[in-house]
């Protein structure tokens, strides 16, 4: 199987049509079209049941997919060893992580490194964590910038930074009355003031009444969501069920319901109106429940490229520097 074929094999796959997956290989779908049918006159045997919507791959066809996927993470890893000894002159660097975070959180870091590296072709796919978590198993990215939800025993884990979720309530919400010493506005976050280090909480007990905005399976912070809720021993009364934070975010300050929201989306997210914030009481024992760590993760049995290497060192350095998400 030829480079080409490999590519128009997993595009094909991965688009559902012949015109998508021209479209992204900046060929015609007449000429894509050609290829296939002579891999499928060579092999035999159909590749793809071009009768459905999208087309679907024939079991010959996913052993073709298995390889060829092996095959792109072997010539990507082959590139970036050779790019080693090219001084970064060229290769590839791909990166998994989150809708949110590479929208927010790492439009800085990329810019600098393709300002410092334009040889090396970058790649971002931001996708579920579960779906994360397997393409950086199977070598399809070099690694992935997220929440700490990686198994040790496969995954190498460097902690990046902390991220502090609070309660958000609309500011139209009855929830409020009588609360305002527990309240803190988006700029007492911003700027770090002596509010969010006072020991004022809302207890949980008080949010039984409430209805919740919580995130979907799909999200990337849906099991913080549910270990929030089980440690403080609430069952939520579901008004909404969000697909990402920032949506949640939205329906939040629309008044649909209260929700959990890091500092890095209230810091970062742009937003010109924003909820009223609280923090909430934690457990005994459970001080730091409300703090989850930005790792990136490496997979243990592959190789770290050089572009990766420099890639999280720049990151890093920013980050010391305060300027991993503005200058």
């Amino acid at each position: 199987m030829t480079t080409q074929q490999m590519q128009y094999i997993i595009a094909l796959a991965e688009e559902g049509s012949f015109s998508a997956a021209a479209k992204r290989m900046f060929v015609t779908q007449p000429s894509i079209s050609q290829l296939i049918k002579n891999m499928e006159s060579q092999i035999g045997a159909p590749l793809f049941e071009r009768n459905t919507y999208p087309i679907r791959l024939t079991p010959i066809g996913q052993a073709y997919l298995d390889a060829a996927k092996k095959m792109d993470a072997i010539t990507r890893e082959l590139e970036n060893r050779i790019s080693e000894i090219n001084n970064l002159e060229y290769g590839t660097l791909t990166i998994g992580t989150s809708p949110f975070r590479a929208s927010c959180m790492l439009p800085i870091s990329l810019s600098k490194f393709k300002e410092k590296y334009p040889g090396i072709k970058m790649n971002i796919v931001t996708d579920t964590i579960e779906n994360l978590k397997s393409k950086l198993q199977n070598g399809q990215i070099d690694f992935c910038i997220d929440n700490d939800v990686f198994t040790r025993q496969i995954f190498h884990i460097d902690e990046l930074a902390t991220e502090t979720f609070y309660l958000a309530v609309s500011k139209d919400n009855p929830f409020n009355e009588g609360r305002e010493e527990f309240a803190m506005s988006w700029k007492d976050i911003l700027d770090n003031s002596d509010v969010i280090y006072q020991e004022k909480y809302i207890k949980p007990e008080e949010l039984k009444e409430e209805a919740f905005v919580v995130l979907d399976s799909k999200s990337e912070f849906s099991d913080i969501y549910t270990s929030f809720f089980s440690l403080l021993k609430i069952s939520p009364n579901v008004s909404l069920y969000a697909s990402n934070i920032e949506t949640l975010f939205h329906w939040v300050n629309n008044n649909l319901g209260v929700g959990f929201v890091p500092d890095t989306l209230i810091r970062y997210g742009n937003f010109v109106e924003h909820p009223v914030y609280y923090k909430l009481k934690p457990p005994k024992k459970k001080i730091n429940m409300f703090q989850e760590q930005i790792v990136v993760a490496f997979n243990k049995n592959h190789f770290i490229s050089l572009p990766a290497r420099e890639y999280i060192n720049q990151l890093k350095e920013l980050i010391s520097m305060g300027t991993w998400f503005h200058i």
